[in-house]
């Protein structure tokens, strides 16, 4: 790894800007070459405006040193790491590599972005020295946010070459690695793209329109929201065709190559400039504020219908994704029909491709897991439709089941994994037997590895070795956003004497589920609102704030390890902790302001004092750190990462970001073991130094000002009002005279429960869950 110090990229365009932005974030220097200057420079720049953003913080862009080939070719000797991104042309890539062979390092290593050239065409002509260093690095876009790095090595490539790039891009750039063969698409794209074209001829096949397909295709099959269609809208009908073709004109011995023909409605489609985002027509088209789907046969956009299937319901009441999928594949509706058959054709596929595309399953479900969004990969959802059973009705079908899946059958364990030994294993094709998936380290599976020890409705507690507790949100009505509930609280409480009861050394706070947390339970706070149970309301809000002070004055450890969403109460937990080790992409934010409330358990203390900390150096006086306070909360910021986290108060320059998600409990568990060498608990502070009436009156006079402008409500102004006395530390504080934490508690839990009680809050809360929108009232 420290062998790359400095990356070169060849080609400033959409995805070699992206990558130089990666880099960018990870803190390494890279120098992104083009045609020209101009081109270079108009490439990064443009890379600033891109969304989803490629940088977590766009002043890092300073890393990036934009060159052109005519004039700073000799500066690639000062690259570990070369990677080519220029267009899919095989002469223009080999032209290049000729190009750049004098100025390059000797050890440097060498790798194409490309999807759809072989290695060995590309390396016609080239010396032994470049052919042992160079390999495929297939990203996918965009590469701060997929996971999924495809490693594709030639007969060739080194070892030592193969080995540096894997662990320089799993620990530093943060990438999931799945190895592939050199054949054309490699993974994701080959099976990712023949499942969407396949779906969309059996879409047509059985007269379904989009949205029903769409409703079918998503979410419930564990797949991202955009399904088939609008998935295809965003990467573009053309590049989808694309893909495609290639697939098609290099499979000549591909059983199904003809799935990747492009259906003739396609085509008219693209002919008709209907490409999707892009053209802001594609499938989908936003008509007079709505979205509508397009006819197949006359190209026009009709208004949606409502997709209801008895069988979608059904599967909805299950709780797992894979209880989802059997539930909807063995129904026997129309639904069912097209799940039925879009997995058991897909299911077949993926198997005939190995060894082709990779040489073992575990590659080909991790692809599809990072790379295309499934929550299951391809074999997981095998052994959840049961491959036996799944396997007899195939063939009374007179569909063609791979050999080896047969052979597969008549194991001891006929599934394509299993656990044993605290270890998975899988189905190797080689050997005709399981063996287990080789271990990482920095990638600890709690449920595997580790021992449950406790659990209840939304919670569990693993031992995770080493003298480690590991507590898991897992909720019982949303296991997808793990909205706080009284389950989760208790199991938090319970922790404070269980911990070293148990001799514990520390306790690990998370979630095994896709987020962290997106908050409290808002349904339940709005019906005791309503029902004017204000004793209750304020009982909520104190045994919040009671828990989170008790974890972070526990006599062990306790380090939160937030991911994704983490939102309200969710921060508020992650926030009661000794040390944050958070994802890179951590989406965190007090966002209370937008149902008409301010945080209620301890939220308004936490940015308050991470923003007194943080600001102590500058001796700025008590007012400047409530101000940032009052804009983080008051606006209801959300981080787009982790980085931005800290500037928004979120998070400490003290915390421990992590760029790798699957790294995250191992970093944390580090983080335990580190603190409990020497621990001892914080105090609670008694010196508070705040504005009080004074800095109140500043931020009252501004709130005024906005309302006369018409910039905020008068609603608005209220909640802005609360939140501010509750930051200055009300009529007690001032310059000289400090006040508790505790009293900042106080306050906050006052005007929660005060706006809890207002009737405007009660319809923004009641907007907020209907439509999951903040209402303006």
């Amino acid at each position: 790894m420290n062998e790359i110090k400095k990356v070169a990229i060849l080609g400033a365009g959409v995805m070699g800007s992206q990558i130089a932005a990666h880099l960018a974030n990870a803190g390494i220097p890279s120098l992104l070459f083009d045609l020209n200057q101009e081109l270079a420079e108009k490439g990064l720049q443009a890379a600033l405006k891109l969304k989803p953003a490629p940088f977590y913080n766009p002043r890092d862009i300073k890393l990036i040193t934009p060159l052109n080939y005519e004039d700073h070719l000799t500066q690639l000797g000062e690259a570990g790491w070369v990677v080519e991104v220029i267009a899919e042309r095989l002469d223009w890539k080999q032209d290049l590599f000729r190009r750049i062979l004098p100025h390059l390092n000797p050890d440097a290593i060498v790798t194409s972005n490309t999807s759809g050239l072989l290695i060995e065409d590309m390396l016609q002509g080239m010396p032994q020295n470049f052919r042992k260093n160079f390999l495929v690095t297939h990203f996918f876009n965009p590469p701060r946010y997929m996971h999924l790095l495809e490693i594709i090595r030639g007969k060739e490539t080194g070892d030592k070459a193969v080995q540096t790039l894997v662990d320089f891009c799993e620990n530093k750039l943060g990438k999931g690695i799945v190895y592939a063969n050199d054949t054309v698409n490699f993974i994701a794209n080959r099976i990712g793209v023949f499942g969407m074209m396949l779906t969309m001829q059996l879409a047509q096949k059985m007269q379904l329109r989009l949205e029903e397909v769409d409703k079918l295709t998503g979410p419930i099959m564990g797949r991202p929201k955009s399904a088939t269609y609008r998935t295809a809208d965003v990467v573009g009908l053309d590049t989808l065709a694309h893909v495609a073709q290639s697939s098609y004109d290099k499979g000549e011995n591909d059983e199904r190559r003809d799935v990747f023909k492009a259906p003739d409605f396609m085509l008219k489609m693209i002919d008709n400039n209907l490409l999707g985002q892009k053209t802001r027509a594609g499938f989908y088209k936003k008509v007079d504020g709505k979205i509508q789907s397009i006819n197949f046969e006359t190209l026009k956009y009709e208004p949606q219908i409502k997709v209801r299937f008895t069988s979608f319901k059904n599967a909805k009441s299950y709780s797992t994704t894979g209880e989802k999928i059997r539930a909807l594949a063995y129904a026997d509706d129309k639904a069912g029909k097209l799940v039925w058959e879009l997995l058991s054709q897909t299911l077949i596929y993926a198997a005939n491709r190995i060894p082709e595309i990779a040489d073992d399953l575990v590659n080909v479900d991790r692809a599809m897991r990072w790379g295309f969004g499934w929550e299951l990969g391809p074999f997981e959802i095998w052994d959840m439709l049961d491959p036996v059973r799944s396997v007899q009705r195939m063939k009374r079908e007179g569909k063609q089941v791979p050999a080896w899946v047969n052979e597969m059958l008549q194991t001891e364990t006929p599934f394509f994994y299993k656990e044993s030994d605290k270890k998975r294993w899988f189905y190797s094709l080689p050997d005709k037997a399981h063996k287990p998936i080789p271990e990482n380290v920095k990638q600890i599976q709690p449920k595997l590895q580790g021992t449950r020890v406790k659990k209840n409705w939304s919670a569990s507690v693993y031992d995770i070795n080493d003298g480690v507790a590991f507590l898991d949100f897992h909720s019982v009505l949303k296991a997808d956003l793990n909205p706080v509930d009284g389950s989760m609280l208790d199991m938090l409480a319970e922790m404070v004497e269980w911990i070293p009861a148990q001799k514990f050394k520390g306790l690990i706070i998370s979630s095994l589920g896709p987020n962290f947390s997106a908050g409290a339970n808002l349904q339940l706070l709005l019906e005791m609102s309503k029902a004017k149970n204000w004793k209750a309301v304020e009982q909520l809000s104190k045994t919040f704030q009671d828990i989170t002070q008790a974890l972070r004055f526990a006599p062990f450890p306790v380090i939160s390890a937030p991911f994704n969403i983490t939102l309200g109460g969710g921060f508020e937990i992650s926030a009661a902790s000794d040390r944050i080790v958070a994802s890179a992409e951590l989406y965190c934010g007090a966002v209370e302001v937008g149902v008409g409330l301010i945080p209620g358990a301890g939220g308004n203390l936490r940015v308050l004092m991470n923003f007194l900390n943080s600001m102590s150096r500058m001796r700025s006086g008590p007012f400047p750190p409530v101000q940032k306070a009052f804009e983080t909360i008051g606006f209801g910021k959300v981080s787009s990462s982790a980085k931005e986290a800290v500037k928004l108060g979120y998070l400490q320059r003290s915390d421990t970001i992590v760029i790798n998600p699957d790294h995250r409990i191992y970093e944390a568990k580090r983080a335990v073991l580190e603190l409990a060498e020497h621990y001892q608990p914080p105090k609670e502070r008694e010196d508070l130094f705040l504005p009080g009436p004074d800095g109140f009156a500043v931020i009252e006079d501004s709130l005024n000002s906005f309302l006369k402008l018409g910039k905020i409500s008068e609603h608005d102004c209220l909640v802005g009002k609360k939140l501010a006395w509750v930051l200055c530390g009300g009529k007690e504080a001032s310059a000289v005279n400090p006040v508790r934490e505790q009293d900042v508690l106080d306050l906050e839990r006052e005007a929660f429960v005060s706006l809890c009680g207002e009737k405007l809050s009660q319809e923004r809360m009641a907007y907020m869950l209907k439509t999951g929108k903040p209402l303006r009232n």
